[in-house]
């Protein structure tokens, strides 16, 4: 039986500023229905990472190979190793991170469309608060424990979670790829032990 977890950064590394003003009006609703745009944005995409401060707990000077966004933003390393063992639904466009503390842009990112919307969510064993009348509810559920049914993820290796858009699902064996790639700073988590 196919096993996953929910996929996310664990390390204390740089962050990101809000988008630049330029691309302010993408509606970035699109890059979370696991959709292909109805439009090609911005090339590049244009970031800014926060500025370093000698005295914070939240943020280092690391580059970390996945930043949270309102798209999510992957290493070229990430990308090639996710697609090394069998992902394929990842739409991924031109990216400048621009860097205001030594005024580098760095190049090797990119902004992700993961196309894949999946309602893979077992909600008779999950423990979570519907906000939509839906059915099968989809993309407002707080989970407070969820529970991957397999055979409605179907053996695909990477997708967001229909029932809650802003959970990024990951199959045991890319997991085990990305760790034997030395990829430490992504976290897996179980699904039942984790609020969403």
């Amino acid at each position: 039986m196919a096993v996953y977890f929910v996929f996310d950064r664990d390390c204390i590394g740089r962050r990101l500023e809000e988008p630049d003003g330029d691309i302010l009006d993408i509606d970035w609703y699109y890059w979370r229905i696991g959709a292909v745009l109805p439009s090609p944005p911005p090339n590049p995409l244009k970031f800014t990472l926060k500025r370093l401060n000698p005295n914070a707990w939240d943020h280092s000077p690391y580059m970390p190979s996945y930043f949270r966004a309102a798209a999510p933003i992957f290493s070229d390393e990430l990308i090639a190793a996710l697609e090394e063992c069998g992902v394929d639904n990842l739409d991924t466009y031109n990216l400048d991170l621009f860097d205001p503390d030594n005024g580098q842009t760095y190049t090797n990112y990119k902004v992700v469309n993961i196309i894949g919307l999946i309602a893979a969510a077992d909600m008779q064993k999950s423990d979570a608060t519907i906000h939509d009348s839906g059915s099968p509810p989809l993309y407002d559920v707080d989970f407070d424990s969820l529970v991957i049914d397999p055979a409605k993820a179907g053996g695909h290796y990477f997708f967001r979670l229909a029932e809650s858009t802003n959970a990024l699902i990951i199959h045991e064996k890319v997991k085990q790829h990305l760790l034997a790639k030395g990829f430490t700073d992504l976290a897996f988590y179980e699904p039942s032990k984790v609020a969403l």
